[in-house]
């Protein structure tokens, strides 16, 4: 009886042996399922990769209006945001000394003239000498010349619009003692406007004057198509950066100089040969090793399959991998925090 026992001991213990070797190999071979992107359908030549910097607007054509003679300001007939076309008066000194001071200059050139006339014809007739006669025209031609130059004087008295545009920000009113070069008035056209960026030193040489852009301009949440214009060739004297001017129409006069945007600027990089091999990836499915390595898994005859990368710029849409994946990898997007190397897998979504 008791050899029985141990029989039958011994078969039980054989049977539930065998029945945990089978739970725990089928527990082992339980695939994971995950989720895919094929690598080659993010690449960098197709993500959209761009440069993106915050700046401001400014008028396309801005000037500061001032008097080149002085005098105390006695017609100001324009306010600050008014629409002034071409040609209009925006301010005016007291010339009445100008005006005086020309008239008699005329007089002397018309005095000079006559005298001039005179000498010339008794010259003509041989009963003066020539140098008479030079005298008289030298002293016409000064006098006429002083009489011009009063004039340009009296005009200059009268400022009016350079182009059609808005009055800007005054900086004196009537009354004032104006002097030469002195500003008195912001004047500036606002059918075109400038979006103007910096543009960090390593940047700076993939964009050219034509190159196109979109300005985002946020307190009106609209984006504008733009072109580059202008760039400096010398950094901003405070940063390694260089100014960048972004030329855009504003034909419902919508946005204001002082507005904040936001331009982006695609990349050009992405037309070479390494770019070509580089690819964007979700940043999340990056992982670190303990050598500070990074990885990521890939789908490998059903299993994962962990793969060292190297890593490059961050964008918008992702991370760049320029080492490590080939087009056609499938890449693992979804699950890959319970994988291990060789873990078995269930693509759920294979793309």
């Amino acid at each position: 009886m008791r050899k029985f026992h141990f029989i039958l001991l011994f078969c039980l213990a054989t049977l539930t042996l065998q029945s945990c070797k089978k739970e725990e190999k089928e527990r082992e071979i339980q695939p994971i399922e995950v989720k895919t992107v094929m690598v080659g359908n993010t690449s960098l030549e197709s993500s959209g990769a761009h440069f993106s910097a915050t700046g401001r607007i400014a008028a396309d054509k801005s000037v500061k209006l001032s008097f080149q003679v002085s005098g105390t300001i006695e017609q100001f007939p324009v306010g600050m945001g008014d629409f002034v076309q071409k040609g209009s008066l925006i301010a005016k000194i007291d010339g009445t000394a100008y005006q005086k001071q020309y008239e008699a200059r005329r007089a002397q050139a018309e005095m000079a003239k006559d005298n001039y006339n005179r000498v010339e014809e008794v010259y003509k007739k041989g009963s003066i000498a020539e140098v008479k006669m030079v005298e008289a025209r030298s002293n016409y031609k000064q006098a006429e010349a002083a009489a011009q130059a009063s004039y340009q004087n009296v005009k200059f008295t009268r400022i009016t619009a350079p182009f059609t545009g808005y009055i800007g920000e005054k900086m004196m009113e009537t009354g004032d003692l104006a002097s030469p070069g002195q500003p008195i008035v912001d004047f500036f056209d606002i059918d075109k406007l400038k979006a103007i960026i910096p543009i960090p030193d390593d940047q700076v040489n993939q964009y050219q004057t034509g190159d196109k852009a979109i300005v985002k301009i946020e307190v009106l949440d609209t984006e504008y198509e733009g072109e580059i214009t202008e760039i400096s060739v010398q950094s901003d004297s405070n940063t390694p950066s260089y100014t960048a001017k972004i030329t855009i129409n504003n034909k419902d006069k919508k946005i204001k100089p002082g507005m904040a945007c936001t331009v982006t600027l695609p990349e050009k990089e992405n037309t070479s040969e390494e770019a070509s091999n580089t690819f964007i990836v979700p940043v999340e499915t990056v992982s670190v090793t303990e050598k500070n390595e990074n990885f990521v898994y890939v789908v490998n005859e059903n299993k994962a399959e962990r793969r060292i990368v190297k890593t490059g710029k961050l964008y918008n849409n992702g991370i760049a991998i320029t080492e490590g994946l080939q087009k056609g990898d499938q890449l693992i997007t979804s699950g890959y925090h319970k994988l291990t190397q060789d873990t078995p897998v269930t693509i759920i979504n294979k793309q």
